[in-house]
This record gives C-alpha cells, structure tokens and sequence, in this order.
C-alpha cells in the first residue's frame, strides 16, 4: 500500500512540475512573439551648436516611450508601491519586465542622460521618461548654402528588438515648449518645417533580421543678414574694388601701375583670409556649394584682373605708343561681362542644374 502511495504521489509531483515547466516556456515563448506596439512622443528643448565645417550640431530633448502591459504593472506594483520610480528603483523595476529600448543611430557618441523616470498606470500602460543631449551628425543637401534649406535628422531606432517584438509609433513631436519668445533653435537659423517618418529598416544579420525605426526631420533656414554681411557683401566687395582699380586706374600713367598691381596682390589676400575666418561657419562638401562657387569666381576675376595688368604694364613699358591701350580698353569691357557671366552661371548651376550627389550630403 505504501508502495503504491509512493508511486502515486511521484506521478502527481512530476506531473505538476511538467505542467509548470511548460507553463514557463509558453509564457516565454509568447513574449516573444507578441508585438508591442510602443508610442514614441518627442520634444526638442534645444538645437545648438550647428556646426557644417564639422557636419554636427548639438540636441537637448525629451523622449516619451509608451506602451500597454498589464503583467508588468501588476509585477511592478508588487514590488513598488510608489506610481512614478526614479535612480536605483527605476534600474531595479526594469529589471524585471520586458522594456522598450532605443539608440539614436546618427550621434556621433554616446547620449549623455540627464534623468530617467518610469510611470505605471492603473489601466497597465507604462511610460518611459528620458531627457538626454547628444551630438548628432548632419546629412544634408546644402549645396545652395547659405541660402535654401537644411533638413537635420534625429534618428531613433529599435536596433536591440525585432520588428515583430516591437513597433516604434511616433504620435508626437514638437519644437520646443510653445513659451513666448522661447528661442529652441540657436544661432543664426530659424525653424522652417518639421515631419516624422516612420520606417522599417534592416540591420546586419545571419538572418533576416528588421528593427524599428523613426526619423524626426527638422528643416531650417539660414539667416539672410547673417549670410548678407558676412559672406555676400565681402565677397562682392572684392570683386567691385577689383572692377573699380580696372576701369579708373589706366596703366598708361606709370604711377598708377604700382598700386594697381598692388592693390589686386591685396584683394587676392583679402579673399585668402576671408575664407580662413569663415572657417567654421563654410560646410565642407565633396561637392561645390554656392559659397565655393563665389570665392571661386571672386579669386577667377582678381586673379585675372592682376595678370593682365601686369601685362598691360609691361606692354606699355615696352611701346607706350603700341598696342597696350587697345588692350586696356577690350580688357576694360570684357572683364565685367565675364564676371556677370560666371556669376550667373554660378546662380543658374546652383538652383536650377544641380542633382544632389549619389549616396546624400556631406
């Protein structure tokens, strides 16, 4: 009888435990599976730091993650009374549930997180809290630099969770807070548009393997005074004084050659330094942009303008009686047809013929 009892309650126990086990792979096995469907909400504090000598501009912004789990609020409940959980008991609470994650793809290091904050509601949805700053990449067009518009990218992907685990869902995103004479873009730009693609993506794999992933576009224009007096007026400047030393500084009064020449060997330096101090504010594109294209045609005309006064001088030096004036005269009307002619080749290549280069901006 004993025997048979033992038997009995042997069978009962591998039963249960069977029944257990099988219960812990379904759970897990489901989880797996399931798609959690998570709602991304995104606010931009701050847009700093635009920088296309170096393709890069600084981020301070505030990202919400949402989803709905009842199992996880009910598992975090159990353990933490509190309905929003920060520091160690955030860490702690995540631990134990199944939790979104994100990476933002086009930084150039690692986000820097100021405060995270866990919400759990009674209906089961959570909320994920981050504020964080990073340094984002630029891959734009900016060929009409500094003019038209630079279309900056925030790049949230799901790079850790399979597209058929989870789905990134933006359903918001804002710049800045909507405060009177709040300034979210620093600098001299200012905010144009703002769109939200939401895209499937895949990543390197053995397998097939697609993640999530959202792209906040955030399309600015530059300040046209700003360009106006620091790139245009310059450049223009050089190129009238150029112009200017052609027509009124005939080289058949010998005095007029020393600064004439002079002067021109002055206006190419002047470019030259020009171009150094705007080091920091010039993209640098394997591509020409518009501002190339003017201190090319500015440094063409000066250059020009020097050599052939050189060359008139030197004609009048030789046979003051000869040639020289009738080619001081030519020079004098060809120069500014040629310089208008590149000028409006320039213009007509950079907003009407150019096709953005294969593979995007930089």
């Amino acid at each position: 009888m004993k025997a048979i009892l033992s038997v009995v309650v042997f069978l009962f126990g591998f039963n249960s435990a069977l029944a257990a086990s099988s219960a812990t792979n379904t759970s897990s096995s489901t989880l797996g599976k399931e798609k959690h469907k998570v709602d991304v909400m995104l606010l931009m504090d701050k847009i700093f730091n635009i920088n296309l000598s170096t393709s890069s501009y600084d981020i301070e912004a505030e990202i919400i993650l949402k989803w709905v789990d009842h199992q996880a609020v009910k598992t975090i409940k159990n353990k933490f009374p509190e309905h929003t959980l920060t520091g160690d008991r955030f860490h702690k609470a995540m631990e134990t549930i199944w939790h979104p994650e994100f990476v933002v793809s086009n930084e150039l290091m690692p986000r820097i997180t100021d405060f995270k904050t866990l919400k759990v509601y009674d209906d089961g949805t959570l909320e994920v809290f981050e504020k964080f700053i990073s340094q984002i990449a630029i891959d734009a067009d900016i060929h009409e630099y500094p003019f038209g518009e630079i279309d900056l990218t925030l790049d949230i992907s799901a790079f850790t969770h399979e597209a058929n685990e989870m789905v990134l869902n933006p359903v918001y995103f804002e710049i800045g807070h909507g405060h009177e004479n709040e300034q979210v873009v620093k600098g001299p730009w200012q905010l144009a548009n703002k769109y939200v693609k939401q895209e499937i993506d895949q990543r390197l794999s053995s397998h097939e393997a697609l993640f999530s992933h959202n792209k906040f576009h955030f399309v600015l224009t530059h300040d046209f005074m700003d360009s106006l007096q620091k790139v245009i007026f310059p450049i223009g400047a050089v190129m009238l004084f150029s112009t200017f030393m052609n027509f009124f500084a005939s080289l058949k009064f010998g005095p007029n050659a020393d600064w004439r020449i002079g002067g021109q060997i002055t206006l190419i330096l002047t470019l030259f330094a020009l171009k150094f101090s705007l080091a920091d504010e010039i993209p640098v594109t394997h591509y020409l942009n518009f501002i190339d294209e003017l201190f090319i045609i500015a440094t063409i005309v000066v250059g020009l303008n020097l050599l052939t006064s050189v060359v008139i001088n030197n004609m009048y030096q030789r046979n003051p009686d000869g040639a020289a004036a009738s080619f001081e005269l030519t020079y004098k009307v060809l120069q500014p047809i040629i310089m208008i002619a590149m000028l409006m080749w320039a213009v007509y290549s950079i907003f009407f013929g150019f096709e953005p280069p294969s593979g995007g901006g930089h």
